[in-house]
């Protein structure tokens, strides 16, 4: 494998392990696992696309706490205003046209998603955090893996469903 396959691959776990804290969780556990099961932090931080000091971290948050200790402390930013759950019934929805629902339209945009949170879900989203949520339903993982353009890092807290 070359260099850049390599890089997009870090990139899909990273983007992939960005979206929660559950993911977030057993991402960091695997590598305090891969360190206590004798490789190197600094190699594992090289696989990994990880710095070395964040590893040493982790695996001192677990000396100390336990599993406990790889949980994020906090959650920073707004609570979201759709749970796990919801996200994933609206994945589901976005899977189908707009019709299905009653709405006028063949493809889901901005003001049709606005319509349909508010009178499926009973939750107000702004215009731009509707167009957001597409943009990400959008860039959800393929059967085949992670389009190209969904190869770019974190995900912002702007761009995580139910945050604005």
């Amino acid at each position: 494998m070359d260099t850049s396959e390599i890089a997009k691959l870090r990139s899909a776990v990273r983007q992939h392990v960005s979206a929660s804290r559950e993911q977030r969780f057993c991402y960091r556990a695997l590598c305090v696992l891969l360190i206590t099961e004798g490789h190197r932090p600094n190699q594992v931080a090289e696989w990994l696309g990880e710095h070395t000091r964040t590893l040493e971290r982790w695996r001192k948050r677990f000396v100390d706490n336990g599993l406990d200790g790889l949980m994020d402390e906090t959650s920073p930013g707004r609570p979201p205003k759709l749970s796990s759950d919801e996200w994933k019934r609206l994945q589901q929805d976005l899977g189908q046209t707009p019709g299905t629902f009653g709405l006028e339209g063949r493809k889901w945009q901005g003001k049709l998603l606005r319509e349909h949170l508010g009178t499926r879900y009973g939750i107000d989203f702004s215009l731009r955090q509707c167009q957001r949520l597409l943009k990400q339903y959008r860039q959800r993982p393929n059967n085949l893996g992670y389009k190209a353009g969904a190869a770019h890092g974190y995900t912002s807290a702007a761009e995580r469903p139910g945050t604005e």
